[in-house]
């Protein structure tokens, strides 16, 4: 972050950055470079699109730009801000499993003769050594989001300082500054740094004359990604598996808070499946009829059951079923935000609390709408595989926008990452569309087979395709 000049530049944003003595009077949409008389006399003469600062400053205001940048500047700060506080966090926890060895350690040697009492102090210099290489890395860690940290805070001060501003160039070289330094924050790729220690204690412990160690310090270090750009993204296959029965029929499934992952069995007799972090073990709840999407909400597991027109409410902690709640409706997906749910219903969506109240019912075009999701800002957004459309809707049932592509046929399975990007499932197409939370086209992931639905790990950098109703793909993003 250092190299990169990630803090905007102080000075006079006005004069133009290569000819300090002239006034920044152009914006060439070609470069995204704001720029002067002599300039566009010069490097910009070819360019075909040049507006002057006053009609930039218009673009940006009528498009609201100054509020979606600051909108990603402080969800990147949000981000950074959480993986300070979790590194704190770790911080504590390797000096808790430090004291905890010790104390241990201690205890038993009290009861050793004096030959234990060198590897003793073999054995607290590893650990020491473990916490102080610990510390060294989450530290380094630590400075470098604190960094990120007080840029994003810097440019959220400018942004919010320029919104009031009547001067146009001063905003739109702002405006400029602070999108190139956002963009240079998600290339970066930050990360935030796990590490434990731990103890294993050596089996020769009885033998005491003949120990050379009285045990091993296990020191585990791993990184996460904390920000990324969806045009980076690669999908690389890390397991493959086939959907348990006869002949199954998913439609779509969700990670779940543990990180374990549940999908349901669209049969008569139908099943929910609960996979575990490893994709190995599993629990099963029997005894559904035609269910179609299960979520969490809560400490809860909802699941839609066409075949009974219900929805199945069982506990996540020992997935005993809890209650019934009645919707006399053909149902299919089901989503939540805020703990309100709705839920797809072919040519409608219905809106209840998690008491099973209706609080609305939102009129859709066609018959086949019937994967939904949520954005963070409330809008739903469901898809239509006759009709090959993504729409967004409002609370109030405004249509926000639609989205169609020549390369997306049979939309399937959609689901929102944690910048509002909205990744849609297309099943006849065989690949998946990326769309921005406006509704436009971000990026196309091609040859996904069949893709039923799609669902994203972040935090593991993890994500899961279901191709073909039954082919369980994991891949690493």
């Amino acid at each position: 972050m250092k190299s990169g000049n990630i803090f905007p530049e102080s000075g006079n944003i006005h004069s133009c950055p290569k000819h300090k003595r002239e006034t920044v009077k152009f914006f060439c949409n070609d470069h995204q470079q704001s720029c002067c008389s002599v300039c566009i006399g010069t490097s910009h003469r070819k360019c075909e699109s040049i507006d002057t600062v006053e009609d930039a400053a218009k673009n940006i205001k009528q498009n609201r730009q100054l509020d979606v940048l600051l909108g990603d500047m402080k969800n990147v700060e949000k981000k950074l801000t959480k993986a300070k506080s979790e590194q704190e966090i770790n911080v504590a926890e390797i000096e808790n499993s430090v004291e905890e060895i010790i104390e241990k350690t201690e205890r038993e040697f009290k009861e050793l003769v004096d030959h234990l009492d060198i590897l003793k102090n073999k054995h607290l210099d590893e650990v020491a050594g473990a916490l102080k290489k610990g510390r060294g890395k989450l530290s380094e860690c630590t400075n470098v989001l604190t960094d990120g940290i007080q840029c994003t805070n810097y440019c959220c001060r400018n942004i919010k300082r320029v919104k009031e501003t009547e001067n146009d160039a001063e905003m739109v070289m702002t405006y400029y500054r602070v999108k190139e330094r956002l963009l240079q924050l998600k290339r970066f790729k930050c990360t935030k740094k796990q590490i434990t220690i731990s103890e294993k204690k050596s089996q020769v412990l009885k033998e005491v004359r003949n120990m050379e160690s009285f045990g091993d310090i296990e020191y585990a270090e791993s990184d996460f990604r904390i920000t990324y750009d969806v045009n980076d993204i690669v999908l690389s296959l890390v397991n493959e598996f086939s959907i348990d029965g006869e002949n199954p029929i998913v439609w779509t499934g969700n990670f779940l808070s543990n990180g374990n992952f549940v999908f349901a069995d669209y049969i008569p007799d139908g099943r929910c499946f609960i996979y575990n972090k490893d994709w190995k073990s599993k629990e099963v709840i029997d005894g559904l009829s035609y269910p179609f999407e299960a979520i969490q909400a809560r400490e809860e597991l909802l699941v839609t059951c066409d075949g009974t027109k219900s929805i199945e409410v069982f506990s996540l902690s020992d997935l005993h079923k809890l209650r019934s709640i009645k919707i006399n409706e053909t149902m299919y997906g089901i989503t939540q935000h805020n703990g309100i749910c709705y839920v797809a219903c072919g040519n409608k969506i219905i809106k209840l609390n998690l008491s099973g109240k209706k609080l609305r019912e939102y009129k859709v075009e066609g018959n086949y709408n019937i994967h939904i999701s949520t954005t963070k800002d409330g809008h739903i957004v469901y898809s239509n595989c006759s009709l090959n459309t993504v729409t967004a809707i409002t609370d109030q049932g405004d249509t926000v926008w639609q989205y169609k592509h020549i390369k997306m046929r049979v939309p399937r399975g959609l689901d929102v990452d944690s910048v509002g990007n909205i990744f849609v499932a297309a099943r006849g197409s065989d690949n998946i569309h990326v769309l921005s939370g406006a509704g436009c086209l971000v990026r196309i992931i091609e040859d996904i087979p069949q893709p039923m639905f799609i669902k994203l790990m972040e935090e593991r950098s993890i994500c899961c395709v279901c191709s073909n109703r039954r082919i369980m793909k994991v891949y690493k993003l």
